[in-house]
């Protein structure tokens, strides 16, 4: 084909497709024109649909506008009519026709406080029985049976005749009943005490006293201002005039004082009767002694009271012997508490430590459940026990603080490994912030501090029934190597009423009301943390909302054992990035603080799903709660260790020792307690990054919480402790078999190589000494025939040079010397009974290693 052919070819095509671009796009806007019209159509009715939304929201709001006004106008009569009934003093309620109580204001049910069967709904008859059952109303001798009888007739009457009742507080109410037309009867319940006590008053008091008018006429007085001036008596008649009373008395050798100067002295003791503005002392003719007190009335009388003070006088004689007598008083009121304590706890030993022995043995959940019951109500009665003496001695002033070098933190974390258990059975989180640029060491009395934060977090976890229990402790140091530190306990719990907060620190104070009646208690705790907190030179308050929780604040002042330093770790630099797994936003907050102090990137998921999620880019290591919301953290530790092999796992458990074997079969690197304390978990960091690890813990580890550590290249699992080479050797001396028993059980719960030789008394345990030399000896104080400071001295006497036996005093004394007192004697250390087995095992672990050691 030529040239030009082809040329005209393309030319044609060019062309048809010309056509066909026009063609389509005339299609094309024709289709506009259409979709167009259809839109504008559409937007006509929206707008007419928005038009007719508006007027029926306008209509709408102006029902409800008019409802709202209505609503308020009635509530606000009917509040109005509240307040005032609840502002009454005198008690309201009213009755219908059936006789059933349908309004009461809290004057009239104030009474009934404790009895929810009084109330709406409640019958006359039913509240008549309230009051007799309940001994809330004194009958006074007469029969129940017919005082209900006559109260229930009372009613019958038209009009009803008023009723003068005796409540058991002593109180006087005068009820008067009105029955209303429609036949329901309103009662008005008028306390009348004062009026009826006024004379009641007068003639009760021990001392004289008596009323003048203007005129210096006797209008009345009582029975002890006659037998005051017996010698008087005859003129002491109403109308008789004082000057005349005074004369009568001075004939008959009334006044001592007025004798040879009988009318000088009577001008006297006129003018100060009639000035009324002073306080005199006055001496009868029989030795006895008056102070006078007399003033002016409104009225241009006079008032006045006799007090004999002959006593007084004699009192101010033998200053030296009352200051005497009652510091043998206080000495004997300490001796009883001591004695007290210790024949309490002894038994208590036994209950307490049975109970926890028997726990750990095979039992169904009901006796599982009685084991418990017996456990707690005993250690409840410990706490009320050791509340009443703590108080005992700070009121007598006998408390002492013993300061000392201690760790801040670990107390902490002590105090909340005890209380863990409790806030677990709850389901309460216990959380620690602890400021990362506040020392740890302080000087200071570390058990008083530990027992102030045992009080306001045990506290809080008693009122606190879903949410959290959270430490904060912050600080700042001074350049003169003191600390004031700031600690809060904060909750979420019930919270308190603004009208308590002033009374909380109060002695037996409590929070009773229908939300806290369940909670029990001495009401001696934060009375004892106030005193405590005031005996360290701080200051404690408290912040409440009701039903949001409660915040207690303390600030105290404490020498800083150490240098102000900001605890780290070294860490490879294979390890940057964390992945923290857990639901709680103020433990990921509070790990994230003490993991970015040693460099360490964090990032946070809430569920275990979420962390599988993120295995396509991996961590260096993860960290996670054991209770998640989808699964646990073994459970996710298991499917880590499929997905990620050889990705360390930590895991944060209230209970870690409950998760320690199946922890290192999931492959679980260590198992720290939640909450972890910062050196417990940087101690952790190292140890799983070691290339190997071989972590030897020191033995103070273990209270620090420090968990089992698996190599990330071996998986060999370090042991906590080197094994001994033979058996301890303890003996234990105590003359109770029941503590005997309950002793032997907790060495042999301890899984510890331990030969246990058994004293019944002091002179025992001194044989027991000279037979064979023990690696320790736990001795109890009061014991027959030879007691445990005598025996101790024995055995000290009879150790040669730098052989020095540990002697842990086992007792149930608990009074402030008695540790001491104990010390001094030549004993290392001091076990308050009931035992415990994770202070027996602190103690062994403690003292073990230091056999032959010089003190």
């Amino acid at each position: 084909m030529s040239l030009s052919a082809r040329l005209a070819e393309e030319r044609r095509a060019r062309l048809a497709a010309e056509r066909l671009l026009e063609l389509k796009q005339a299609e094309l806007f024709a289709a506009n024109r259409k979709l167009g019209k259809h839109a504008r159509a559409l937007s006509d009715e929206i707008h007419e649909t928005r038009a007719e939304i508006t007027e029926v929201r306008s209509e709408n709001r102006l029902v409800k506008s008019q409802l709202g006004l209505a609503h308020e106008k009635i509530e606000l009569v009917e509040g109005q009519l509240w307040k005032a009934l609840q502002t009454m003093r005198d008690g309201f309620a009213m009755y219908n026709t059936e006789g059933l109580l349908e309004l009461a204001n809290p004057a009239f049910l104030a009474p009934f406080e404790d009895l929810d069967s009084v109330g709406p709904g409640a019958s006359y008859r039913h509240v008549l029985e309230m009051l007799v059952e309940e001994g809330i109303v004194d009958l006074q001798g007469e029969r129940r049976r017919s005082w209900l009888n006559r109260m229930q007739e009372r009613w019958l009457l038209d009009p009803i005749p008023p009723e003068t009742i005796r409540l058991w507080t002593g109180q006087f109410i005068k009820i008067q009943d009105r029955r209303m037309p429609d036949g329901g009867v309103v009662s008005l319940c008028v306390n009348i005490t004062e009026l009826m006590r006024m004379w009641q008053a007068i003639e009760e008091l021990p001392d004289g006293f008596v009323i003048y008018d203007s005129e210096d006429r006797l209008l009345m007085c009582n029975e002890p201002y006659r037998r005051l001036y017996s010698k008087s008596a005859r003129a002491i008649t109403p109308g008789a005039s004082f000057e005349d009373i005074l004369r009568y008395g001075l004939s008959q050798g009334q006044y001592a004082e007025a004798e040879g100067r009988e009318e000088a002295w009577l001008e006297e003791r006129l003018a100060a009767h009639r000035s009324a503005e002073q306080e005199m002392e006055q001496q009868l003719g029989d030795g006895r002694w008056l102070r006078i007190y007399e003033r002016a009335l409104s009225d241009g009388g006079r008032v006045g009271l006799r007090i004999d003070v002959t006593e007084a006088k004699h009192i101010q004689q033998e200053l030296v012997e009352a200051k005497r007598r009652a510091e043998e008083a206080s000495h004997a009121k300490s001796a009883f508490l001591a004695n007290m304590s210790h024949e309490i706890r002894t038994p208590m030993n036994g209950v307490v430590g049975m109970a926890e022995l028997l726990r750990d043995s095979a039992l169904s959940d009901e006796q599982a459940l009685y084991v418990d019951t017996i456990r707690n109500s005993g250690e409840a009665l410990l706490v009320i026990i050791n509340d009443i003496l703590d108080y005992s001695k700070i009121e007598a002033e006998r408390l002492q603080l013993k300061p000392e070098p201690f760790d801040l933190e670990r107390t902490v974390h002590e105090v909340l490994l005890l209380l863990q258990p409790t806030a677990r059975e709850k389901g309460l989180e216990l959380l620690v912030d602890y400021d990362m640029f506040l020392p740890t060491r302080f000087i200071g009395d570390p058990g008083r501090v530990r027992q102030i934060f045992t009080n306001l977090v045990g506290n809080a976890i008693k009122f606190t029934n879903a949410g959290h229990v959270l430490i904060r402790i912050t600080g700042r140091c001074d350049a003169e190597g003191a600390a004031a530190v700031h600690a809060t306990v904060e909750d979420t719990g019930i919270g308190i009423p603004p009208d308590k907060i002033e009374h909380i620190f109060g002695e037996f104070n409590q929070v009773e009301d229908d939300r806290n009646r369940q909670f029990e208690g001495t009401g001696l705790g934060l009375a004892i943390t106030k005193r405590l907190t005031e005996l360290m030179g701080g200051e404690i308050w408290v912040e409440s909302e009701p039903g949001r929780g409660s915040c207690f604040g303390l600030r105290v002042v404490l020498p800083v054992d150490e240098p102000a330093q900001i605890e780290t770790a070294a860490l490879p630099e294979s390890l940057r990035e964390v992945l923290v797994v857990d639901d709680h936003v103020l433990n990921r907050a509070i790990l994230t603080r003490q993991m970015e102090t040693v460099g360490l990137s964090v990032s946070f998921c809430k569920t275990a799903e979420e962390a599988l999620d993120r295995m396509d880019e991996p961590p260096d290591l993860i960290i996670a709660e054991q209770d998640l919301p989808d699964m646990s953290g073994l459970e996710l530790a298991q499917q880590l260790a499929r997905l990620q092999p050889g990705l360390p796992v930590m895991l944060l458990s209230p209970e870690p020792q409950t998760l320690t074997e199946e922890a290192q079969r999931s492959g679980v690197s260590a198992v720290l307690p939640k909450p972890a304390p910062r050196r417990a978990l940087f101690a952790a960091l190292e140890a799983i990054c070691a290339e190997p690890l071989a972590p030897e813990p020191a033995p103070t580890a273990m209270a620090e919480g420090l968990p089992t550590f698996r190599s990330r290249r071996s998986g060999a699992v370090a042991a906590p402790a080197a094994t001994p080479a033979r058996p301890l050797d303890v003996i234990l001396a105590e003359d109770n078999r029941t503590n005997q028993m309950v002793f032997r059980k907790m060495a042999e719960g301890l899984g510890l190589p331990l030969e246990l030789r058994l004293a019944g008394n002091g002179i025992e345990a001194v044989e027991a000494y000279r037979e064979r030399r023990p690696d320790l000896i736990f001795m109890d104080i009061s014991m027959p025939r030879m007691d445990g400071k005598q025996a101790t001295q024995e055995i000290r006497a009879l150790e040669p040079p730098g052989a020095h036996v540990p002697i842990i005093a086992v007792t149930a004394h608990a009074m402030t010397g008695d540790r001491d007192g104990i010390l001094e004697a030549g004993l290392d250390d001091y076990l308050t009974k009931p035992l415990r087995k994770q202070e027996l095992a602190r103690l062994i672990e403690t003292w073990a290693g230091r056999a032959a050691q010089p003190p």
